[in-house]
């Protein structure tokens, strides 16, 4: 069986409305400061974040944990491509 069709970032109609929401929603100012990933030691965060995954999500899940530290790991190689200027 084949299905046809397009996803939600092919479906213009849904992409301007995700970019209307996030221009409407007010964030702090403290979320517009960029963060030198490549300063930061993923080790000494890795027990907060396990901590703080597992209250949100009321289990201990390691693949999110895991998730998260990959992201944040990609993020920190990424700030050390990019120079500035």
């Amino acid at each position: 069986m084949m299905f046809t069709g397009t996803n939600q970032q092919q479906d213009t109609r849904f992409s301007d409305k995700e970019k209307k929401l996030m221009k409407q929603m007010k964030f702090g100012d403290c979320l517009s400061k960029r963060v030198d990933m490549s300063k930061v030691k993923l080790d000494v965060l890795r027990p907060w974040i396990s901590k703080k995954i597992t209250d949100i999500l009321n289990i201990e899940d390691d693949v999110v944990v895991e998730f998260v530290l990959w992201a944040l790991l990609l993020s920190a190689q990424d700030s050390d491509s990019v120079h500035p200027g």
